[in-house]
C-alpha cells in the first residue's frame, strides 16, 4: 500500500472514531435526559413533615438528577422497618435514644445505626380554629365543658407521652395541677400528630396539643398558643439524622444531611418551627465530612 493510501486509510479511521464518539455522546445525553432518576429514601417522624419537604425542594433544586422520596410515621416503628431490612437512606427521628437503641444491632453484615446527628429542637403548642372563638389562652382553659381538646394516644408514639407532660407541666405552672387529669381524660383520642391537626381543621375539635413543627404547617386554618420553655418540653424534644446500614445512596444521603447542617439548612429549620441546634451534638462513629458547626 502507498504512503498516501496510508495517510487515507488513517484518516478515514480517525472520521469514524470521531463519529463513533459523538454518538456514543449523544446516546449517553439521551439516555441521561429520558432515563430514570436516583431516588434518596428519606425517613423521618411526623412532627418533621414540614422542614423535611422544605429540605426536599432545597435538595432537589440543588441536584436535578435525585427525587426525594419522603416517608413520614411515627419515630419506632420507622426504626422497626429498618432493623427488618428496608431500604432507608436517611432516618430522621424526633428523639436520639430511638437511634442510640439501634446501635450494636445488625441488618445483615451492616451496623443498624453507628451514629447520629441532633439538629434541631421541638416544643409543644397548643392549636385552636383559627380566630380561636372559644378564647383558648391558657392550658387550663381546656377544662372548660364547651371546648373539645384531642391529644395523640397512639400506642407507639412518643407524643403521646409527652402530651400528658405537657399538660401536666402547664397546669401546674397556671396553679391549678388537679385539673390535669380531668383535661387528659376529657381529650378526644387521636393516633398521631396529623390526626390531631386533621380532627382541628375538620372541626372535630377545638383544640389540639401538636409540636410547634406541625402546627406552623397548618397555621394558615389555625392559631397557635405558645409556652415557657419550662412547660413546653423543648429541652426534651431533640430531632437527629443518621445513615442507616440499609442505606442504597450513602453519598447522596450524606449530602442530604450536610444540607440539613448548612446556614440554608438552618434557615429552613426556622422558618418551619424548628430552632437548629448550633453547634449540632454529635454521637458514635460521624463521619469526619459531617460539619461540626
Amino acid at each position: 500500500m502507498s504512503s498516501f493510501s496510508k495517510v487515507l486509510c488513517s484518516l478515514g479511521l480517525l472520521v469514524l472514531m470521531v463519529a463513533l464518539a459523538g454518538y456514543c455522546q449523544t446516546a449517553a445525553a439521551a439516555q441521561n435526559a429520558g432515563g430514570e432518576k436516583m431516588t434518596l429514601e428519606v425517613w423521618h417522624a411526623d412532627s418533621l413533615a414540614g422542614p423535611m419537604n422544605e429540605m426536599k425542594r432545597a435538595f432537589e433544586g440543588k441536584n436535578p438528577g435525585i427525587i426525594v422520596n419522603l416517608t413520614s410515621g411515627r419515630s419506632r416503628e420507622l426504626a422497626e422497618r429498618i432493623l427488618k431490612g428496608d431500604v432507608c437512606d436517611v432516618f430522621a427521628p424526633s428523639d436520639p435514644a430511638v437511634v442510640k437503641n439501634m446501635f450494636g444491632t445488625k441488618v445483615g453484615s451492616k451496623d443498624a445505626a453507628s451514629w447520629y446527628v441532633v439538629f434541631s429542637a421541638n416544643e409543644l403548642v397548643i392549636i385552636t380554629k383559627k380566630g380561636n372563638p372559644l378564647g383558648v389562652k391558657q392550658m387550663t382553659d381546656l377544662i372548660k365543658d364547651e371546648v373539645k381538646l384531642a391529644r395523640v394516644t397512639g400506642e407507639k408514639d412518643m407524643a403521646t407521652n409527652r402530651t400528658i407532660e405537657f399538660i401536666k407541666r402547664a397546669a401546674a405552672a397556671e396553679g391549678k395541677p388537679d385539673v390535669s387529669q380531668r383535661i387528659i381524660d376529657r381529650a378526644v383520642k387521636e393516633e398521631t400528630i396529623p390526626d390531631v391537626l386533621k380532627a382541628v381543621k375538620s372541626g372535630k375539635a377545638d383544640a389540639g396539643i401538636v409540636y410547634l413543627s406541625a402546627a406552623v404547617t397548618v397555621a394558615d386554618e389555625t392559631d397557635i398558643i405558645l409556652f415557657p420553655a419550662k412547660v413546653n418540653l423543648s429541652e426534651n424534644i431533640r430531632n437527629v439524622a443518621t445513615i442507616p446500614g440499609t442505606a442504597n445512596n450513602i453519598t447522596s444521603a450524606n449530602h442530604f444531611i450536610k444540607l440539613m447542617l448548612s446556614a440554608e439548612g438552618r434557615q429552613i429549620l426556622k422558618k418551619t418551627g424548628q430552632p437548629p441546634i448550633v453547634p449540632p451534638i454529635r454521637e458514635g462513629n460521624v463521619p469526619v465530612d459531617i460539619p461540626l458547626e
